[in-house]
């Protein structure tokens, strides 16, 4: 069921993603292909086995959440929050210097519309730096704050962000410390631009 989810989830950022590119003057939509107009993957300096320790990436925030039904599943009666926004992240000799998030939350029902910021990020404390690898991903675990409309909800919430393969960007804020705000679901994006 949740594969299933995730499937429907994924297909609507595309047909998102594709619809934002026709309004912005494309010539027709094309799915599970990526806009190359603004993104930039830049990979230089000195490459190691290890991975890149010292990278830049920016991008938007496309996503769903979606309230499912305990029971007579169908897409079309489950409530739906729509999530739009940036991120950039900026890590520097292997440490985060830098991991801002905004978005807004648009509940179908129009009610309710409130923003989000993510600030305050500290990734768990061990010995690794923090490596792009050479396939552009990388994974980051920590802490950070989570505000709602300016205010700070949660402090210090444990939240994992990744990037795969220099392209979808994805946060996983703990349900436990964020009280099932996100609906046991990840937050994701697009990378439209990787400096390394």
């Amino acid at each position: 069921m949740l594969a299933f989810l995730s499937c429907i989830l994924i297909i609507l950022c595309l047909i998102a993603t594709a619809l934002n590119n026709y309004d912005q003057g494309s010539t027709g939509i094309l799915f599970a292909q990526s806009d190359q107009r603004n993104t930039t993957n830049v990979l230089s300096g000195p490459r190691n086995v290890e991975g890149r320790d010292s990278f830049s990436a920016t991008g938007q925030i496309s996503s769903l959440v979606i309230t499912v039904p305990d029971s007579d599943f169908n897409i079309s009666n489950a409530f739906k929050v729509i999530l739009t926004g940036e991120w950039n992240l900026s890590v520097r000799n292997g440490s985060v210097t830098n991991f801002d998030v905004n978005f807004l939350a648009s509940p179908m029902d129009g009610l309710g519309t409130h923003i989000h910021q993510i600030s305050n990020f500290m990734p768990y404390g061990n010995d690794m730096p923090i490596r792009l690898s050479e396939d552009k991903s990388v994974i980051i675990s920590g802490t950070a704050d989570i505000w709602i409309n300016g205010m700070i909800i949660w402090d210090k919430a444990d939240i994992s962000i990744s990037i795969s393969n220099g392209n979808i960007f994805n946060i996983d804020p703990d349900d436990r410390d964020t009280e099932n705000h996100f609906g046991d679901q990840q937050v994701y994006g697009i990378v439209t631009r990787l400096i390394s």
